[in-house]
């Protein structure tokens, strides 16, 4: 099945119409014994070496024979990147491949056949290329000791407060505050009261802070400490910069003032942990913005709840946004990255392993509430000449093994408008001792094939050239909805920051606090750690 799967995609690309492929995501289900295992993820790997015309470089691999799945990251000479996964499944199971190119996605997906690719070794004929499954089983036979998983940290209880709620927006337009004030604004119990930030910052965001000022009526209060010293002050909107986020977040619980929080958190583990502390001793609700309340979210918790997947053996988190102008980055330059990025938001690009990774991976800590205790990445500048000329990933890949043993993986960034039919790729994928189930955005959903023009992305906002932002009303960069998927349910933001005011009447603590945040923040700077080395890092310590 997969030998058609590879050829037929190879076809998809000899069309010019994707691009130049950079990325891959493989998942099988084998109807085999786990001793397959290794093989199978050798081969899916000189498969990928073939299609993107780079030999494999390194693999690292998470997982147990024992428990029947192995998940790698494979890391090509050239610069690409692939997760493979592979469980023994009874009966025959699914095979499904994202391949990510630099103008746009391929998908297969088959399901009910023997979708094993190796008979026999993928390299046993050729002496000249490495033996990678004998590799991967010595790998997987000198895995660390799993610890043993132990219940996540959780929140203290803090302090109550009844509404009405007087909010305070940190940071104005071209950051997640647009929406989150209509969100919070249109709560009854909510009232915006104004818009403030530090004294010392860009005059670029000065005037952007000023803009949504002025089109909601509020007030700009220059004076931080004054703007948190009111008294109809209850709740902090902070979204300014992550390199500033964590002062302004710490001064503001320390202020008495409840927290709605934009994502990432911080930019360093030291900040991360002053934040923790200072929500801690002042005991206030303190929130994070995130999926976890959407529709896909919710789903994948009531498939954990049921039992019907047995035990959770592993997780697989794609999600890529589907905005920015793509096919514009320079695939001769491969990507060095840096073990401690400093910046993660500029007006034209940020990291996006972070800005789009972070949900995926409080997604998975949601879950599971386990900690992480390894972590290997890679990171690619694949789709935008804007996050290359700012030595910023627009692509990332990472591998993880929580405590207890459970393997996952991510797939986040950010392809391109015209990448995928709806907002972008958006699937989670359970695999469990008994059954494994695939969690995808877009399903259900009604797809329209009508002599309507084809949608087209918006002109190149020069101001927001990846359309990173919520444009305001009227505004001649906005894109119009793709309409060719219609789906069910909703992702709102209200439905966020409203789970967050309840949190904040009822007096208990967020499922997405600052602690979770914090763990969160430590994954992802421990993956920048291994992406720049390209070896995985150890968190168990």
């Amino acid at each position: 099945m997969l030998d058609t799967m590879f050829e037929t995609v190879g076809k998809a690309v000899a069309t010019g119409r994707p691009g130049t492929p950079v990325a891959a995501r493989l998942l099988l289900e084998i109807p085999s014994s786990p001793t397959d295992l290794a093989a199978e993820l050798a081969a899916a790997a000189d498969r990928l070496s073939t299609l993107f015309g780079s030999p494999v470089e390194s693999i690292d691999v998470f997982g147990s024979l024992d428990k029947h799945q192995l998940s790698g990251l494979v890391r090509f000479a050239e610069g690409q990147s692939a997760l493979l996964s592979v469980a023994a499944a009874q009966p025959a199971g699914r095979g499904e491949c994202v391949v990510f190119a630099d103008r746009g996605t391929l998908h297969w997906e088959a399901a009910g056949d023997d979708v094993r690719l190796a008979e026999t070794k993928p390299s046993a004929d050729d002496p000249a290329k490495i033996d990678w499954q004998s590799r991967i089983v010595t790998a997987v036979a000198e895995l660390p000791v799993t610890r043993p998983a132990r219940p996540f940290p959780e929140p203290p209880v803090p302090q109550g407060a009844a509404p009405p709620y007087g909010v305070l927006l940190v940071s104005g337009d071209h950051t997640h505050q647009p929406g989150y004030a209509a969100a919070l604004a249109a709560d009854p119990r909510c009232r915006l009261v104004a818009v403030s930030d530090e004294a010392e910052i860009p005059e670029y965001r000065l005037s952007k802070n000023h803009q949504l000022a002025t089109r909601l009526g509020l007030p700009y209060l220059a004076d931080l400490d004054e703007a948190l010293a009111r008294d109809d002050v209850a709740v902090v909107s902070v979204c300014a910069e992550p390199y500033r986020r964590g002062r302004i977040i710490a001064r503001a619980a320390r202020a008495g003032k409840h927290l709605y929080l934009d994502k990432p958190l911080c930019a360093t583990m030291a900040e991360a942990d002053a934040m923790v502390a200072a929500v801690r001793d002042a005991g206030v609700v303190a929130h994070m913005f995130s999926q976890v309340w959407f529709d896909p979210a919710q789903a994948a918790r009531r498939h954990l709840a049921s039992g019907g997947l047995g035990e959770l053996l592993a997780i697989h988190s794609d999600l890529c946004f589907a905005k920015g102008h793509a096919g514009t980055a320079s695939l001769g330059r491969r990507r060095v990255e840096s073990p401690q990025p400093s910046r993660f938001e500029l007006p034209e690009a940020k990291r996006e392993m972070t800005n789009v990774g972070i949900y995926n991976l409080v997604l998975l800590l949601w879950l599971v509430r386990r900690s992480v205790c390894r972590v290997s990445a890679s990171t690619g500048n694949y789709f935008f000449a804007e996050h290359q000329a700012h030595d910023m990933e627009d692509f990332g890949q990472l591998l993880l093994e929580f405590e207890g043993g459970l393997t996952a993986t991510i797939s986040a960034g950010r392809l391109g408008w015209q990448s995928h039919p709806s907002s972008g790729l958006n699937k989670t994928y359970l695999v469990g001792s008994r059954r494994s189930v695939v969690v995808d955005a877009h399903r259900e959903r009604v797809e329209m094939w009508t002599a309507a023009p084809a949608w087209q992305p918006p002109s190149r906002n020069p101001e927001d050239p990846m359309g990173m932002w919520q444009a305001p009303p009227g505004d001649p960069y906005q894109a119009e909805p793709k309409q060719d998927w219609i789906v069910p349910g909703s992702t709102s933001w209200q439905i966020d920051s409203g789970y967050f005011l309840d949190c904040l009447e009822q007096g208990r603590a967020s499922e997405v606090s600052i602690e979770l945040a914090a763990a969160a923040t430590e994954v992802l700077l421990a993956a920048y750690r291994s992406a720049a080395t390209g070896k995985p890092v150890d968190l168990s310590s």
